[in-house]
């Protein structure tokens, strides 16, 4: 009976959720950043939102604060936020959660 060489496949890596998490967290933080340098409490971003919509439905300051805490939120409304605020220019420095995210790789 012949040997065979049967190598198992390489394991798929774990996905753990902690990933996306991390993600969030960061994305949270940027936006928050980003407030805090413009003197921007989540009422004046609401408001900053509506206004830019031109008046259009307007986002309660409470699910505002809920969407931005999470950090669960669409590019697209991280960049209506930062335009809302008048930011033209964004600096994304590595911080810890991206270097924790490449570590897991």
């Amino acid at each position: 009976m012949a040997a065979t060489n049967s190598k198992s496949p390489p394991r798929p890596r774990r996905i753990t959720g902690k990933e996306d998490d991390l993600m969030a967290d960061e994305a949270r933080q940027i936006l928050r950043a980003e407030m805090v340098r413009r003197g921007y409490s989540f009422k004046m971003l609401a408001e900053a939102l509506a206004e830019q919509q031109g008046g259009g439905p307007i986002e309660s300051v409470q699910s505002l604060t809920n969407k931005v805490n999470r950090g669960r939120f669409s590019f697209a409304f991280f960049l209506r936020a930062a335009r809302a605020m008048g930011v033209t220019k964004l600096e994304m420095a590595r911080c810890q959660a991206v270097t924790d995210v490449e570590a897991m790789k």
